[in-house]
C-alpha cells in the first residue's frame, strides 16, 4: 500500500525541497521533518532519518525501529538515534516559540519524543507531539493508547538511548520489541496520562483532555497576568488575541479527517 510507504519515500528523496511545504517543515543532511497528516495534538511532527545507502542506511535497515536497533554496528545505529535527539531539540524550541505567539509568552507545556512499538507505517519515524493531545484526529481508543505516555507502547527517545548503556543481554531483551507484547497494550482501558481517571469512550476522553488543556493555558495566563501586575514588566510579550491564531507550525485538520 502506497499509505504504509509514503514515509519511506520521502526519506529516500535526493532533494527533500520537493516535498510539498505543507507536509515538509525542515531538513538536514541526515533527517527531514515533516508535520503529522494525521496529528493527534496540538503540534505533532514526525522526524525521519534520511536513506543514504553509501553509509549503510539503507530503505530496509530504516524499516523501523526493530529493524534499527538489530543493527550489528551499534555504534551507527546510536549516531541514527543521536541525529534524530538533535533534530528534536530544534524542533522543540519552533514549538515553544509557537506556543508563546498563539496562547501568550508566559503558555508551554511538555513536549513528547518517542517511537510507536509497533509502528503503522514503514521506516523509521520519530514523533514530536505535545502533550495537550487536543486534537480532532485523535478518534479511536488505538489513536489514544498508542501515545498515551504512562501506557509503555510509546517509547520515549531517551530511553531507547538509555537501551544503549545496558549489557548486551538486556540491550537485545528490549530491542527484540516483540509485537504480542505490545500490541495488547493498545486494548488495554483508556486513562488519563496526568490524573489516571478511567474514560470509557473516546468522547468523554477528549473533553477530559481539553479540560486539563484550558485550565492550564489559564493558570499560566494568570500567572503572567499576576507577574506584570506585581513588577509593571510587560517586555516579555502580550498576550496572544482571543481570535483563531494563524500558526506556521500548527496544522489540525478537521474532524473528517482520517
Amino acid at each position: 500500500m502506497a499509505f504504509l510507504r509514503a514515509l519511506k519515500d520521502f526519506a529516500s528523496l535526493p532533494d527533500p525541497k520537493t516535498i510539498p511545504p505543507s507536509t515538509l517543515l525542515k531538513f538536514t543532511d541526515t533527517t527531514i521533518t515533516i508535520f503529522d497528516k494525521y496529528p493527534k495534538a496540538k503540534f505533532h511532527f514526525l522526524i525521519l532519518p534520511r536513506v543514504r545507502p553509501d553509509e549503510g542506511l539503507t530503505t530496509s535497515r530504516l524499516h523501523d525501529l526493530k529493524s534499527l536497533l538489530a543493527w550489528a554496528e551499534k555504534d551507527k545505529a546510536l549516531e541514527v538515534l543521536r541525529d534524530l535527539e538533535k533534530e528534536s531539540k530544534e524542533v522543540l524550541d519552533m514549538i515553544r516559540d509557537e506556543m508563546h505567539k498563539q496562547y501568550g509568552e508566559s503558555c508551554e507545556w511538555k513536549v513528547f519524543t518517542g517511537f510507536h512499538a509497533v509502528p503503522s507505517m514503514h521506516h523509521v519515524h520519530l514523533h514530536v507531539i505535545s502533550s495537550d493531545y487536543v486534537s480532532p484526529t485523535l478518534k479511536t481508543k488505538k489513536h489514544w493508547n498508542s501515545f498515551s505516555p504512562k501506557l509503555g507502547f510509546f517509547l520515549e527517545l531517551k530511553d531507547v538511548l538509555d537501551w544503549f548503556k545496558m549489557p548486551e543481554e538486556a540491550f537485545k531483551k528490549n530491542a527484540s520489541l516483540p509485537e504480542s507484547q505490545y500490541e495488547r497494550l493498545l486494548k488495554t482501558d483508556m486513562e488519563c496520562w496526568r490524573c489516571d481517571t478511567e474514560l470509557k469512550t473516546v468522547p468523554k476522553l477528549k473533553d477530559h483532555l481539553k479540560v486539563h488543556f484550558d485550565r492550564d493555558i489559564a493558570r499560566m495566563k494568570k500567572k503572567r497576568k499576576h507577574e506584570i501586575d506585581l513588577t509593571g514588566d510587560d517586555d516579555n510579550g502580550a498576550e496572544a488575541s482571543d481570535g483563531p491564531p494563524a500558526a506556521k507550525i500548527t496544522k489540525l485538520p478537521d474532524s473528517k479527517s482520517k
